[in-house]
């Protein structure tokens, strides 16, 4: 039946045919969200059994702009190397040591990698970005790349962040990135270490001691958000949408562990008791803070911090997820000697709640085994296999190392780990050793990694190393 009433049409309501409606616009609303999450990218692989190079394969209808990305590498010995297969110059480069874990896979070595890219990849092509290769003489090794999130541009020029996966595998997360201090670079970033910060506008609101940023992610979501039972202090973490919401959404909490008689705020027990069970926190300070042990213990365990691993103020970050087990939360302090507190963990939609993972399940289907001893396929090496340097100290304190050379060695050359050559020199006829000093590097900060190759007067590879200053 239908009525007309002052111009407007009223049709009697049928349940069937409206659920039958529903059905049909949900269906049709699938298909248009599967349509726009088809894999732009796949990051694909070759195994040359005792190396390994990745290349971006393009999946899109045009061609497409790589500008850079930030990707990781888990490993088990300290023989192998992550080289840009190009430098385009904008790269960092991190080693840590510890357990890494993932589902199934726990390493004992990670390597962060943010490197600058700039080519153009038509529709259907693939462009090598970076290898991996084995220098140990005996031992096996395995190698997987992780969290790939890749920044490039289409040809109208519009900028674009997506996330690369294996082939016929998906996951979902986000990257963080979290250092603490009061410098501007410092704070809680999303995607890269080069973008802006998650609390603009915390640096103008508090000044002084025992100060964080806390900014909390729904695990469901990934999107950050705030607790009914706790309003953001700063006027700028209430969601405001100055850099252009979603993308960047200023949505945190800035506030003193200790108020200004040394007693607990509460603020941050509050705001963990409002969180839901498996919701993260990102938490840095702002400077560097003194707490009470006993008094932050409790706190601190119902986002899986161990409190002593805090180390009694020093400036530090913290991924945890609320109740997480006691000892799983990810913790940086400032006493890492290669990356000081920074750390970058990915946040990943709803992963079990009692884990707190270093990568996305499905990087773990695309692990290699490299064999001992490794020729890079794009350097010039000879037919004989190349052996490994013998350094000593290392690491060294003061920059400088002592290394056998093989005979008819000529040249030594230094790479910094983004594949940039900083350093060369002759090497005299018959020597068996040298000494080689940081100092003759010519670069303003010489804390790093730093790939030793050793050729012969053809320019062939003879022998490579590693030494860390």
């Amino acid at each position: 039946m239908i009525k007309l009433v002052m111009g407007i049409k009223f049709i009697k309501y049928n349940p069937i045919k409206s659920k039958m409606k529903r059905i049909i616009t949900c269906i049709l609303l699938f298909l248009i969200a599967s349509t726009g999450k088809a894999q732009k990218f796949q990051v694909v692989a070759s195994h040359n059994k005792d190396s390994v190079v990745w290349y971006i394969k393009n999946l899109n209808k045009d061609s497409i702009k790589l500008g850079a990305a930030t990707l990781d590498f888990f490993y088990q010995t300290q023989n192998l190397m992550i080289w840009p297969y190009w430098y385009f110059g904008g790269n960092r480069y991190y080693q840590r040591s510890g357990k890494f874990c993932g589902e199934k896979y726990c390493w004992k070595y990670k390597t962060e990698i943010g490197m600058g890219l700039d080519a153009w990849v038509k529709p259907g092509d693939s462009f090598p970005i970076i290898s991996g290769d084995n220098y140990a003489a005996k031992d096996f090794d395995t190698l997987m790349m992780a969290n790939f999130e890749l920044y490039w541009s289409d040809t109208s020029g519009i900028s674009h962040k997506t996330i690369v996966t294996p082939p016929g595998s998906t996951c979902a997360y986000e990257s963080l990135f979290l250092s603490a201090g009061d410098l501007p670079d410092k704070g809680i970033k999303k995607g890269s270490n080069a973008y802006f910060q998650m609390h603009e506008g915390s640096k103008k609101y508090l000044f002084g001691n025992n100060i964080a940023i806390a900014i909390l992610f729904d695990n469901y979501t990934l999107k950050p958000y705030w607790v009914s039972s706790v309003y953001p202090q700063n006027p700028a973490g209430q969601m405001w949408k100055d850099f252009g919401y979603p993308i960047d959404s200023q949505v945190f909490y800035q506030f003193r562990m200790v108020n200004s008689l040394g007693k607990k705020t509460g603020t941050l027990d509050s705001i963990i008791d409002g969180m839901n069970t498996g919701d993260y926190i990102a938490l840095v300070s702002y400077n560097t803070y003194s707490i009470d042990s006993n008094d932050y213990r409790s706190v601190f365990a119902k986002i899986g911090v161990a409190v002593g691993s805090l180390k009694g103020g020093q400036c530090s970050t913290i991924l945890g997820r609320k109740d997480l087990p006691i000892g799983k939360a990810q913790v940086k302090i400032a006493g890492d000697p290669l990356a000081g507190s920074s750390l970058k963990i990915p946040i990943i939609k709803q992963q079990p709640s009692n884990e707190c993972l270093n990568y996305a399940s499905c990087f773990e289907k695309y692990v290699f085994k490299l064999n001992p001893y490794v020729n890079k396929p794009h350097l010039n090496v000879n037919k004989n296999r190349v052996s490994p340097l013998k350094i000593w100290p290392n690491p060294s304190s003061d920059g400088v190392w002592n290394m056998l050379i093989p005979q008819d060695a000529a040249q030594l050359e230094v790479y910094d780990i983004a594949g940039k050559k900083i350093h060369a020199q002759i090497i005299p006829t018959a020597a068996r050793g040298i000494a080689l000093n940081a100092s003759d590097f010519e670069l303003e900060n010489q804390h790093g990694i730093y790939v030793i190759r050793v050729l012969n007067a053809q320019g062939q590879l003879l022998s490579a190393g590693k030494v860390i200053k």
